[in-house]
């Protein structure tokens, strides 16, 4: 069937007779249905009778049905009942001078390097091997001083291995 449609495809269409299958066959469909309104035969050379037509008005408003609408809704009453309110954190624990000199080279590094681009266009000489220096040393502090396990936890003998 394909290889039909292929062969047909450069074979001129007379637009007048178009030759449709029957499941769309408008002009087929109408002629069951009474015929064309301007009472013709169907033999019209242009196909302005297949335009969609809009449906009729009526001529009065159109009120929605009987009901409550979208706009009388009113919301219900809140109660607090069982309502959770979680007790307040503990404080942050105060961080070291290291720790924050630390975060403070991780964080300045690359603004140093930001600000040395923006402002004189290239990141050369001195700021470039500080604010890289200050990045990589901060890095490998913070990483060096990282805990392997939490304070709070017991001592696991078997190191979470389960057999």
């Amino acid at each position: 069937m394909f290889a039909a449609l292929v062969a047909q495809f450069d074979d001129p269409v007379d637009l007048n007779n178009p030759n449709w299958p029957e499941v769309e066959n408008l002009r087929a469909q109408n002629e069951l249905k009474g015929g064309y309104k301007d009472g013709g035969t169907g033999e019209q050379d242009d196909l302005a009778d297949l335009a969609p037509q809009p449906r009729p008005r009526s001529g009065r408003p159109v009120m929605p049905a009987g009901g409550a609408g979208p706009r009388d809704f009113e919301l219900a009453e809140e109660t607090d009942e069982g309502h959770f309110v979680p007790p307040e954190p503990p404080p942050l624990p105060a961080a070291d001078v290291t720790a924050k000199f630390a975060w403070l080279a991780v964080l300045g590094g690359p603004a140093l390097l930001l600000v040395d681009a923006v402002v004189w266009r290239e990141i050369s000489g001195w700021p470039a091997w500080v604010g890289i220096t200050a990045f990589l040393g901060g890095f490998v502090t913070l990483v060096a001083r990282m805990k392997d396990r939490d304070e709070d936890e017991p001592e696991d003998p078997d190191h979470g291995a389960v057999v």
